[in-house]
């Protein structure tokens, strides 16, 4: 049977029993906010977007151990992973490039200025409050890189009074340990959170390329600081800082005990200004910092350091409860050095993007539109939008939208000496998508249809078969079209959700490869999760499933990495209201799988963490 029939059934399985508790005392559910979708602050069932919002709450409830882990269980999300905890992991939004998902963190534009791509897997999920994505093209109103669509993350702060300490201690397979700590302090006017952590495993043997298994180890440390003061009714000032230092190991064929240190800062500094009852105006800089240090037999090879300084204004003009206008600026500078990028032609480039957007709501009509222009150094102007018109029948939200997106190439695939090209063209796409949505008291289901056309969108290639050199390409034209299915429902003791993606990533090009589906996009994706409480007692459990993946280099679609499906499951023992003690086993089948060809991924593990949070 077809890994993903076999999660479809045991996931009807494992949330059979709940046909009989619907029947238990209810409670309406919670308002989930998000501001990833259009800048403001809004209901997510209310949203006329894809939107998916996991709090503080649930990454601990479902024990999290990685941001990877995370997303890989949201509709739309596929995750590709060289070898296990700290390898080079890339995260798909509905079949489009990896670099092709914005990601902000407090508000930061982050990731590599070189590979386009941020760093998932060096970002500790201790030091995360809260995670809001957002699927389908939004540059419109964030510009380059949000083709597939955007991932806020929120550093670690309490939205109550008080002086508040937290902690928790974790011990794993592979002798991994993974240890946090930190305070809130929350006044009337002011807030801090100060957050430390640290990680460290001696992993899995990431590959099969050595004729000697080893261990690629994986160490991470940590600390982050998220403060603010509120001066005024109307004045705010808040600040937030970010620092990860790690190492971790991996295999290839040429280097002796190969290993990459790391280093990402990221720094913030913003104020919010109500300016009367009509306009609220908000402004924030920062800078990311992303090091790469990667060395064989303990010297250094290559380093390669981005940094990405960033200036963002945005008012707001609320008119009346039912239209309001949002004005932007923001500016963004991307700046790589090192001895890795010394023959590179450009070193650096910079950004300026002008937007406009207008929500307007009309009794059950709802009406947005964006403009955006950007102003590329490298590649001139380019202008994008996005329109979409929704419906609130009695209970259920629809909506239809089309927006156009871009991204800019990034210096890997312009200068890099071993394959870039010079002349290549920005990826631009235009996106359709028809959404439903509805919400009855405890239970909440989304559909979402999508047709996404990409317009030279650039891949990687070799030269030839099998050889080691690369080289970047573009492929005139590519369609992703598919569908997103997502339920979920909270009552007294249950709480379960079901995500299902279909789709459809295909070469339309004019050559050999035209009709075929794009590599490492897998067609269907599916997520299961449920958990009980009883007394002090929360059992829960999670199903996970992939289609096939194509890898072949040549986009001939002969040669694939196999379907696949893993179940985790999970106990929470509250032994007080602040303290409690978790258990995890994740792949409780120990099935062997690939995400990426070669790359070997954790078969079955086990985790037991003690908890400590002051209430």
């Amino acid at each position: 049977m077809h890994s993903i029939s076999k999660a479809f059934f045991g996931a009807v399985f494992v949330l059979s029993p709940l046909s009989a508790a619907m029947a238990e005392n209810a409670y309406q559910l919670p308002v989930i906010t998000n501001t990833v979708a259009n800048l403001v602050e809004q209901d997510s069932q209310k949203t006329l977007a894809a939107v998916t919002v996991i709090d503080r709450a649930e990454i601990e409830r479902k024990q999290f151990h990685s941001v990877e882990e995370l997303l890989s269980t949201l509709p739309g999300v596929s995750m590709k992973n060289n070898g296990g905890a700290g390898k080079v992991t890339s995260i798909s939004l509905r079949g489009t490039n990896a670099n092709a998902v914005l990601v902000l963190v407090d508000g930061q534009k982050i990731g590599s200025a070189t590979t386009g791509q941020t760093a998932f897997q060096f970002l500790p999920i201790d030091q995360i409050e809260r995670i809001e994505v957002v699927r389908g093209p939004r540059s419109s109103l964030y510009g380059s890189e949000a083709i597939g669509g955007v991932i806020k993350i929120f550093t670690r702060k309490d939205s109550e009074n008080g002086v508040k300490p937290f902690a928790s201690l974790t011990y794993g397979s592979h002798e991994t340990y993974d240890a946090n700590a930190g305070i809130n302090i929350k006044t009337d006017k002011s807030w801090t959170t100060l957050s430390v952590a640290g990680a460290h495993t001696k992993g899995i043997d990431a590959t099969d390329m050595r004729t000697e298994p080893d261990r690629d180890g994986y160490k991470n440390y940590s600390v982050s600081i998220n403060t603010g003061y509120q001066f005024t009714e109307r004045l705010a000032v808040d600040a937030n800082l970010l620092h990860v230092d790690g190492t971790t190991e991996y295999d290839n064929s040429y280097s002796i005990n190969p290993e990459q240190k790391i280093q990402q800062n990221i720094y913030g500094l913003g104020a919010v200004y109500d300016v009367n009852n009509l306009w609220k105006t908000q402004l924030k800089i920062g800078r990311a910092e992303d090091k790469e240090d990667t060395r064989s037999d303990k010297k250094s090879q290559s380093v390669y350091n981005t940094a990405r300084d960033s200036l963002s204004w945005l008012n707001t003009l609320n008119f009346n409860e039912n239209n309001t206008l949002l004005l932007g600026y923001d500016y963004l500078n991307d700046e790589i050095k090192g001895s890795g990028v010394k023959s590179y032609v450009n070193n650096a480039r910079d950004n300026h993007g002008y937007f406009a957007q207008y929500l307007g709501n009309f009794s059950q009509v709802e009406l947005q539109t964006a403009l955006r222009v950007d102003d590329n150094e490298q590649f001139g102007t380019h202008t994008t939008g996005n329109a979409t018109l929704g419906y609130h029948f009695d209970q259920v939200l629809t909506y239809i939208s089309y927006g156009t997106a871009f991204k800019a190439p990034t210096f890997n695939d312009l200068y890099s000496p071993y394959g870039g090209v010079l002349n290549l063209k920005p990826e631009q796409s235009e996106n359709y998508e028809i959404g439903l949505k509805g919400q009855l008291t405890t239970f909440d289901w989304e559909l979402n249809g999508f047709y996404n056309e990409i317009d030279d969108l650039i891949v990687w290639r070799p030269d030839a078969p099998g050889s080691y050199s690369w080289y970047a390409s573009q492929i005139d034209k590519a369609r992703i079209r598919g569908v997103e299915l997502s339920l979920g429902q909270t009552l007294q003791n249950w709480k379960w959700n079901v995500n299902y993606t279909y789709q459809d990533p295909e070469n339309r090009s004019e050559d050999a490869a035209k009709g075929k589906q794009i590599n490492y996009r897998a067609k269907q994706l599916f997520n299961a999760s449920a958990d009980y409480t009883m007394d002090k007692w929360t059992v829960g459990g999670s199903v996970h499933a992939e289609d096939k993946r194509f890898v072949d280099t040549d986009g001939l679609n002969t040669s694939s990495l196999p379907s696949f499906a893993t179940a985790d499951t999970r106990v929470t023992y509250q032994a007080t209201p602040e303290f409690s003690v978790q258990a995890k086993l994740a792949n409780m089948f120990d099935k062997q799988y690939q995400t990426s060809e070669g790359y070997n991924q954790d078969g079955r593990t086990a985790w037991v963490t003690l908890r400590y949070a002051m209430k």
